[in-house]
């Protein structure tokens, strides 16, 4: 494995053709020691920090984060529970420029996804990146390409692929068990809180690099929390939709065995009784089209009504999927159960999840294939996970480039598509008890897309497929040439 200075690379690199100078990493024996750097450690990284350690054969190395509070932390707890110093970065480039290091785990937010998990693999590491894929189709398409040229595993944290009892199950769906699927619905019912305004123009946090968290996008700063809060902002996030919508939305499409993109897209949605700034919706309904049944997905981090603190449920549950058969319906997420016409429970889905929401188990899945060199062994390749996420692209393309309606009209706006409709219905009467008035409200109708799942772009669109992709903050631009 060669090292080689990125600053330097960046400096003279062109935008447009990057070529390789490294080669990969020599780690494959059985036997020999995985070396692991977590990189981004305010959150998902910290459980990393906490789970890879615990596999046979695998040493974490390092942590590397742009928060120095953060990172200094985060060693300190390391060396506590582990009896073991760890080597800290504050730029992901000196773990890429590091000999010494075999993998790396992508903990960081969003919009670095695509470019870290480049970067990774140009520089000969295999790389662990979390959901969603990417902050964008066309990085998705750009990491494959990196993983094939350099001969790289790389895994993305849609960690429920690595439950066997889910797999095994889903093609007893596919094979007719429930008959034939007539619809899928995915939930995510859970409610949040409002991020506030900010009191005064924000501030980086004085430990923060602030040039390197941004990254590929633009540095303007407009949240009062600097951390967390970027999910509900386009720049670096991908909305709700984005952030638990990969896990949802992946179990939607696998039911059904959808190996491609949807036909077409729609949605409708908005952001509703915060008093805030931001951008993404919190209340948001889609559809994609699938020749082997609809999916539609519904989106409130609203509670049951205004002054609750509760969370809203279907068919007993809040987050999961619901997968309605002509003989039978499958009620679920991490586990489920399938019950009858009638309403009652014939059979219970179960089997082993592991520690940290299935985490673990997808982990050891990565360090598998890394052992083994073979990309196959991976429960979820860059592929699988782009097929995913590229759901939530779609889903907040079509939001992106819609149109504000009255709130009022959406019965009447959705009533040739009934699975919509009904949907929509049970959206505004949730905004009602949430103390929306309903007769003066205005929603986003999402444009409804028509999509080529061979091309992987809108066919009648250019507005929308311009949203394939981002325009980047040199230098930290994703390769036309990876």
């Amino acid at each position: 494995m060669l090292s080689f200075n990125r600053r330097q690379f960046l400096a003279a690199a062109s935008a447009t053709a990057i070529t390789s100078i490294s080669t990969p990493a020599a780690f494959a024996a059985a036997n020999d020691e995985l070396r692991v750097v977590v990189i981004g450690a305010n959150g998902i990284g910290r459980t990393h920090l906490n789970g890879f350690p615990e596999i046979s054969g695998v040493r974490v190395v390092g942590v590397c984060d742009v928060d120095s509070a953060v990172l200094g932390k985060r060693a300190e707890e390391f060396q506590k529970k582990f009896n073991t110093k760890l080597k800290t970065y504050g730029d992901m480039r000196q773990v890429f420029d590091d000999p010494n290091v075999d993998a790396v785990v992508l903990a960081v937010p969003n919009h670095w996804h695509g470019l870290g998990t480049v970067w990774g693999c140009q520089a000969g590491k295999d790389v662990y990146t979390e959901k969603p894929c990417s902050h964008n189709i066309w990085e998705a398409g750009q990491m494959e390409k990196a993983a094939k040229k350099y001969d790289r595993i790389v895994q993305i944290g849609i960690q429920r692929r690595s439950f066997t009892h889910l797999k095994d199950f889903f093609q007893e769906i596919q094979q007719g068990v429930l008959g034939k699927v007539k619809q899928v619905k995915g939930l995510y019912l859970t409610r949040r809180d409002s991020i506030g305004q900010p009191t005064g123009p924000p501030k980086p946090l004085a430990t923060v690099n602030h040039d390197l968290w941004c990254g590929p996008a633009p540095t303007k700063l407009e949240r009062a929390n600097y951390h967390y809060d970027w999910h509900w902002f386009w720049e670096y996030g991908n909305a709700e939709l984005g952030n638990n919508g990969p896990h949802i939305l992946d179990l939607c499409r696998w039911s059904i065995g959808a190996d491609e993109f949807p036909t077409a897209v729609s949605s409708v949605g908005g952001r509703y009784v915060w008093d805030d700034n931001g951008q993404t919706p919190n209340t948001h309904l889609l559809r994609y089209e699938y020749a082997q049944a609809p999916i539609t997905f519904e989106i409130r981090d609203l509670p049951t009504a205004t002054g609750k603190r509760d969370t809203c449920d279907y068919m007993g549950i809040s987050y999961g999927i619901v997968v309605e058969g002509e003989d039978a319906t499958y009620v679920g997420f991490d586990t489920g159960k399938v019950i009858d016409r009638q309403g009652k429970t014939i059979r219970e889905i179960t089997g082993t999840t592991g520690p940290d929401g299935g985490r673990q188990l997808h982990r050891e899945n990565f360090v598998k294939a890394v052992r083994s060199r073979k990309s196959s062994d991976l429960n979820c390749d860059v592929r699988t996970g782009h097929l995913s996420s590229a759901l939530c692209h779609l889903g907040n393309i079509s939001h992106q480039v819609g149109e504000v309606i009255s709130l009022k009209s959406l019965p009447e706006r959705t009533q040739g598509q009934p699975l919509v409709h009904e949907a929509a219905t049970r959206m505004q009467s949730h905004l009602e008890a949430n103390g929306i008035d309903v007769s003066s409200a205005q929603v986003q109708m999402g444009k409804s897309l028509e999509i080529d799942p061979k091309t992987e772009t809108f066919t009648q669109n250019e507005t929308a497929n311009s949203l394939l992709k981002r325009e980047y903050r040199a230098p930290y631009i994703v390769p036309e040439v990876v």
